[in-house]
């Protein structure tokens, strides 16, 4: 009966202890033979329980595993999961020979000039891009010194390590070496360590005279500084120059140039602290005093609340009513201010600066008249009231360009005449029909201007917020002119039809000598459009103002191999600058969509002003080269009315010739330039305005086609006839045929600096530099001695950082680029040493910028371009423009992930941009917002829709779709609060972000723009009922 009872484990019987053999006994050693004996290899002690065989041979067994299925992440991934591999280190990683191997290279603090000895550490380092301290670590470098033997050991085939430090061998000591090498035993006969020496005995701290060479000397200046504020209270530079400072005192100890939020609030309490100290002993000078305040607001701005900026604003203003810079700088604050912009109160601030600046002891300068105008009337335009800030521009430029009489009185006559004008509503400048002011006539008889078209009916059984959107975008695409009276379309709009008094404060406001090209030129930066190929300082100020660029970043798609073309790629930036030139204007692309403004709208204006002003050679050569891109096939019916209408003019002739050349005629355009040059009658050569700028086109085109024995005969005949060559089209020119030549380049050189005329001198010296480039078998170099003398020329006359340099430097560059595509051997070293030079001149120059990264292409190991940019470029706020900032976003975008360039280190720039220059640009913000969707939808597409978790967790790829997301939305209304007058900006939450956003986030940026009081032209309750 005891067999038929199952047994179960806990009943079984225990087997039997197996026998153990004693091992036979060995003589232990005694404890003096035991130090002199080695030391035997430790063995693992046996377990006191011995586990059955069955289990032995089962755990053998599953060693070896039989894989019949592979790994699944071949068929999920391609290949192995690489976030399952373990990373693996080869034993002594990191650790040099003869140096104890507690000590570790670090890999983050080694350059190329120093390695950097840290003792390894038993826990995982931060790295640098993730740590929050990298900016505050405190370390003291080591330095090799040399040591002090026989020299007999220099002889030796070996390297002899150092013997100074007694190796211990026991575990004990080997463990705690490895922890803290430092830690003594305390009854070593070494004694205690000295901490003030390093591990390594031929290594030595450095000195503090030699680490802290360029913190003695910031805080030696700032000594310096300091002492002569308190010598010379009064004087302003000296008081700029100690606050401008404080930043690189801050910078004292830091690995990194660059200061967090934190650190420059702190800054800012630095400095304006400064400013109140300077302010109180400047003495009673108003600039000075306006200049401290301006600063000190400045800085005050990222500190104080609004409230308080607001008050000590006004009480400024009322205490200098007639400062400039004062005035720039407060209507910045209030059109940035999010809490309190409002439209009404913004465009009224506006029209205010003007009337007082007027009233002032030196008058409304007309440069900065037309400032104002251009932020007012892109503020209205980008707030969504289009009609108004081109209605102001219709009669800024018929009141300024096309006012009846004759010039001194232009602008003067009674505004109540243009009033009449203005309510007749004839065609006005820009739209059908316009013949201006200058030749209305109220008798005459005038059909009424067509209306806009009709709009088309919705239906709102729709979706709400789709329908608002289709309605939305419709009216702004129709109602883009100033409406009339008798407009059927937007008739119950209020803000569509645009009154007298609706203009009438700028055109009181308007300076009486207003330059006509000034005006024009600002009309085209009002409507995007490049500008006019001249040197003016304020071309810069105006085109590259963060408040009226209104370009966006894009990445370039095109693969490129020759130079040519990777300089074309890198010349693709959204936003260049660079000084125009007439071959230039007629290379640039421009573009159908101006915004607001139709092209053929500029055209129109164009084409009205080119024959009713003085100034009409450069405006009809801006409208053939603008024709020649955006209306082919108009083109030559305007340059055949502009010839016949002015036969002499030399530089309409270059325009013309520069047409055919660029739609391929290159043997008409041979002919014009042959025609128009030999039209000199004058004994001193290229003394007829615009002959020199013909001749050198015509010497460039022959390079063009790569004539280079015919772009030198052409460099030697002046009047546009080449001498017929009995040696054959490869016959060169002797020396007295070049001398000759030479003699008169050098002479036109000469006159054009004494006449201060250094756009000739300019062109001469290209032209020189290009002859003896030719005739010495293509050597650079003594083309760049040319170029080097008028370089030097002009930083002996104080004109190193003028436009003129600047168009010289692009000469340079000009001829740089000719030599790299047609030398057959090109040093790349020589070119980049020049660039550099002209990069370090002129940083914003997205030409040079272009050119060095189009030279480093082949080099990107060495990122030289990189370096540039951070180090020169973009390091300081005061020196970095928009330009800059948008080359390298635009640089670090097409270089690509195998360059080394993320979405990480392209959205890192767009932070920086944004927290410096480009706060408030919206060409910034919008490009930003357009990148994060991009990355956005990448990383969708790479993460395929799949089957949620049982356990309902989400997976690591729905994570990192969800922070992808999360980016754009922030990014957005981050940078809504940036803009709080820019219509444009909002509604990409309903156009591109339609998907993304949900109902309540549409809701509030609608709200938004209904706070704002900026223009909607449906409403978006209406809508949904």
């Amino acid at each position: 009966m005891a067999s038929n009872i199952p047994k179960f484990a806990s009943f079984r019987p225990k087997p039997k202890p197996e026998a153990v053999v004693e091992p036979p006994e060995v003589d232990r050693p005694s404890k003096r033979s035991a130090k002199s004996s080695p030391r035997p290899e430790k063995r693992a002690k046996p377990s006191k329980k011995s586990a059955p065989a069955a289990q032995r041979e089962t755990s053998t067994r599953d060693v070896y595993i039989v894989d019949r299925k592979g790994d699944l992440s071949n068929l999920t991934y391609g290949a192995l999961n690489r976030y399952s591999v373990p990373a693996y280190r080869h034993y002594g990683y990191g650790c040099v020979m003869g140096v104890p191997t507690s000590q570790r290279i670090n890999r983050d603090r080694t350059t190329d000039q120093e390695m950097v000895l840290t003792p390894a550490a038993t826990r995982r380092q931060e790295r640098i891009l993730t740590s929050k301290h990298v900016g505050r670590e405190n370390h003291r470098s080591l330095r090799f010194v040399k040591p002090i033997g026989d020299t007999q050991l220099r002889d030796l085939d070996y390297i002899a390590l150092s013997s100074s430090t007694k190796r211990k061998r026991d575990s004990d000591s080997d463990s705690d070496a490895e922890g803290n090498p430092g830690n003594v035993d305390y009854r070593s006969i070494e004694g205690k360590v000295d901490s003030s020496e390093p591990d390594d005995p031929d290594t030595k701290y450095e000195s503090g005279t030699e680490l802290d060479d360029a913190g003695s000397a910031t805080t030696q200046k700032n000594s310096v500084l300091i002492r002569k504020t308190r010598d010379h209270p009064h004087d302003l530079q000296g008081w700029l120059e100690f606050i401008a400072h404080q930043e690189a005192m801050m910078a004292i100890g830091r690995s990194s140039f660059e200061l967090s939020t934190s650190d420059k609030r702190h800054l800012a309490d630095v400095r304006v602290a400064i400013y109140q100290e300077a302010i109180q002993n400047i003495g009673s000078d108003q600039d000075s005093q306006a200049k401290l305040y301006a600063g000190l607001l400045a800085e005050a701005s990222l500190i104080w609340d609004d409230a308080k900026l607001s008050t000590k604003w006004v009480d400024l203003l009322a205490k200098f009513p007639k400062s400039l810079d004062l005035w720039t700088r407060y209507l910045d604050f209030i059109e940035t201010n999010f809490v309190n912009f409002k439209y009404e109160n913004c465009r009224a601030t506006f029209l205010k600066s003007l009337k007082v600046l007027q009233i002032g002891a030196a008058g409304l300068l007309p440069k900065t008249y037309l400032y104002i105008m251009l932020r007012l009337t892109s503020m209205i335009q980008q707030a969504g009231y289009q009609e108004l800030a081109l209605a102001m521009w219709q009669a800024l430029l018929e009141v300024g360009l096309l006012s009846p009489g004759t010039d001194e009185n232009r602008g003067r006559k009674s505004l109540k005449e243009f009033e009449f004008f203005w309510d007749s509503e004839v065609a006005r400048i820009g739209e059908p029909g316009a013949k201006g002011w200058r030749n209305f006539d109220a008798d005459d008889d005038f059909s009424p201007v067509a209306g806009p078209p009709s709009l088309a009916i919705r239906n709102r059984s729709g979706p709400a917020y789709e329908t608002f959107l289709e309605s939305e975008l419709e009216h702004m695409n129709v109602l883009k002119y100033p409406g009339r009276t008798t407009d059927e379309v937007g008739e119950d709009d209020p803000f569509h039809l645009v009154l007298y008094s609706d203009i009438e404060g700028i055109l009181e406001t308007l300076p009486q000598e207003t330059p006509d090209l000034m005006i024009v030129e600002a009309f085209l930066c009002f409507c995007r459009m490049p500008t006019l190929p001249r040197t003016e300082l304020y071309q810069q100020r105006w085109w590259m103002d963060p408040f009226l660029c209104h370009e966006s970043p894009r990445a370039g798609q095109q693969a490129s191999t020759s130079f040519t073309q990777i300089f074309a790629k890198y010349s693709d930036c959204p936003i260049n600058h660079f000084q125009m030139t007439t071959e230039l204007l007629f290379d640039q692309s421009f573009s159908d969509k101006l915004g607001p403004i139709d092209i053929a709208f500029v055209r129109r204006a164009l084409t009205l002003l080119v024959a009713n002003v003085v100034d009409y050679e450069i405006i009809g050569e801006y409208l053939l080269a603008l024709e020649l891109k955006c209306f082919p096939t108009e083109v030559f019916k305007t340059a055949k009315q502009l010839l016949k209408a002015h036969p002499a003019s030399l530089r309409l002739y270059n325009a013309y010739a520069l047409v055919e050349s660029r739609r391929g005629n290159s043997a008409k355009a041979d002919l014009v330039f042959g025609a128009a040059l030999s039209m000199q009658q004058s004994a001193i050569p290229f003394s007829i305005p615009g002959s020199l700028q013909l001749f050198c086109s015509w010497v460039w085109e022959a390079l063009r086609r790569g004539e280079r024995n015919e772009a030198l005969w052409r460099l030697l005949s002046s009047k546009g006839e080449v001498p017929k060559r009995s040696g054959g089209e490869e016959e060169t020119p002797d020396q007295t045929v070049l001398l000759r030549g030479t003699s008169v380049l050098t002479d036109g050189k000469e006159r054009a600096l004494l006449g201060q005329d250094y756009t000739s001198a300019i062109i001469c010296t290209s032209l020189l530099a290009l002859l003896a480039y030719l005739s010495s078998g293509q050597r650079p170099e003594s083309a760049l001695q040319l170029h080097k003398k008028l370089s030097t020329w002009f930083n002996a006359h104080k004109l190193s950082h003028t436009p003129a340099a600047e168009l010289h430097a692009q000469h340079i560059a000009q001829f740089l680029i000719y030599h790299t595509t047609h030398a057959p051997v090109v040093k790349p070293s020589l070119i980049r040493t020049t660039v550099e030079s002209l990069i370090t001149l002129f940083p914003s120059n997205t030409m040079f910028l272009s050119l060095h990264a189009a030279n480093e292409a082949r080099f990107s190991i060495d990122d030289r371009v990189r370096g540039i940019m951070s180090n020169q470029l973009l390091r300081s706020d005061e020196h970095s423009t928009l330009a800059s900032w948008f080359f390298a976003i635009y640089f670090e975008q097409i270089r690509g992930e195998i360059a080394g360039s993320t979405s990480h280190s392209v959205r890192a720039l767009f932070k920086k941009a944004e927290a410096g220059v480009g706060a408030h640009s919206p060409a910034l913000w919008r490009g930003h917002v357009l990148f994060e969707l991009e990355q956005a939808q990448k990383e969708r597409e790479k993460r395929p829709a799949k089957k949620p978790r049982h356990d309902g967790k989400k997976r690591k790829d729905e994570t990192l779709l969800e922070e992808s997301f999360r980016r754009v939305k922030d990014t957005f209304f981050e940078g809504l609060t940036k803009l709080p007058w820019c219509k444009e900006y909002m509604m990409l939450g309903f156009t591109h972000l339609g998907d993304l956003l949900g109902e309540e986030d549409k809701r509030k940026v609608y709200n938004v723009m209904m706070e704002k009081e900026l223009r909607i032209y449906v409403d978006l309750d209406a809508t949904e009922g």
